[in-house]
């Protein structure tokens, strides 16, 4: 039985990191190209933005052009899913209000046939903010906007939860467990963790949370709240279940923390990412040659994949591609390209079994096989 904020679960620093050493990931072979199986595109309305980026010289504005919705990382693995025979994807797109001139944000569902593309059916979301989608293990479709939604792939409603039961007046849904079978609702305050096929939720803690990815018996944060402990550090990756709260690393560097199972999380913060368990223990340690983000893991935890760019001085992406991992060796299995070029990530899902992978955005969806 592990005690709250339990010492039996050993995190460890830089130090443990130089003894254990790292997995190199050799770059320099020549990975098998994956199949492609079909473009499809643009998928809604083009609308003109003019962007601006912060560099070291000052605000830098971007002239107008097609805004292919990719600016967000955050996005990026919440836009696009694969759901049964289906890939249901959200599109932003800009409507007039019935008898008014104001012009809203409109957030449009996509389904699309995976064998071919085509798109079969549409639905249109209420929003005051993004719409993230989530796949769930039995096939279905949660869409998160005024209220969380469970849809089936051809977008018809399947049950909800409702957000304004008892003292929690409003609830976001912003992870998934990476096997598609709990959702994390933050009900401020508190988190519930949401069975995907029963709607069954239950609280974890009543406390205010910000939660970076959750599984299907906790969550991870990459709060400071251990930093009087050890104050030379700057990271930290928290695990928190029903037991209670678990510091299982810190370091001098560190990101947003990421379930690839319910008992593997990635570290994405260093120079080269980091794959611990919940137990604090370093499993791997990832060679990467440039920036690079998480890009999405399968449903049966066999494969993940980063995206790595190259970037502009003015931090502008001016290229990216995709290396898809075997979780099992961390070895690099296949790497992609978009093509499209994204603002900031282009999209992604895999397939619940891993074999395939849809990398784009409203512009331009393209859907792989891999080796």
């Amino acid at each position: 039985m592990i005690k709250k904020c339990s010492r039996r679960i050993r995190p460890f620093g830089l130090g443990t990191l130089l003894m254990l050493g790292a997995v190199a990931i050799g770059f320099g072979q020549k990975l098998p190209p994956p199949t492609r199986v079909w473009s499809v595109g643009p998928l809604s309305k083009s609308t003109l933005v003019t962007g601006v980026v912060f560099g070291a010289g000052g605000a830098t504005f971007t002239g107008p052009h097609v805004d292919s919705q990719t600016g967000s990382v955050f996005s990026a693995t919440r836009s696009v899913v694969f759901a049964g025979d289906r890939i249901v994807l959200v599109s932003r797109e800009m409507g007039r209000v019935e008898g008014a001139r104001v012009t809203v944000e409109v957030h449009q569902l996509f389904s699309l046939d995976s064998q071919t593309g085509e798109v079969k059916n549409t639905r249109k979301i209420d929003a005051v903010r993004s719409t993230p989608v989530f796949a769930t293990n039995d096939g279905h479709v949660i869409a998160v906007g005024f209220c969380v939604m469970w849809l089936t792939p051809d977008l018809k409603d399947a049950g909800n939860f409702d957000c304004s039961v008892g003292e929690h007046r409003v609830g976001t849904a912003d992870n998934i467990s990476p096997d598609g079978s709990t959702l994390g609702i933050n009900s401020r305050p508190g988190l519930e963790l949401v069975d995907t096929r029963t709607l069954h939720a239950t609280q974890l803690t009543a406390g205010g949370v910000v939660e970076t990815s959750v599984s299907n018996k906790g969550f991870v944060t990459n709060n400071t709240q251990w930093i009087g402990e050890f104050p030379k550090d700057r990271s930290f990756v928290t695990y928190t279940d029903a037991a209670g709260d678990h510091l299982v690393y810190h370091g001098k560097c560190g990101g947003r923390p990421q379930f690839l199972t319910d008992d593997l999380i990635l570290e994405p913060g260093c120079k080269n990412p980091l794959i611990i368990d919940i137990h604090g223990r370093l499993v791997r340690t990832l060679r990467v040659k440039g920036e690079f983000s998480y890009a999405g893991v399968s449903q049966n935890g066999k494969r993940f994949a980063l995206q790595i760019g190259s970037f502009s001085r003015l931090h502008s992406l001016k290229r990216e591609r995709f290396v898809v991992y075997s979780l099992n060796t961390g070895a690099p299995v296949a790497e992609l390209a978009p093509d499209e070029p994204a603002e900031g990530q282009s999209w992604t899902a895999f397939s619940p079994d891993g074999s395939m992978i849809v990398v784009g955005s409203p512009l331009k969806l393209t859907l792989y096989r891999l080796p």
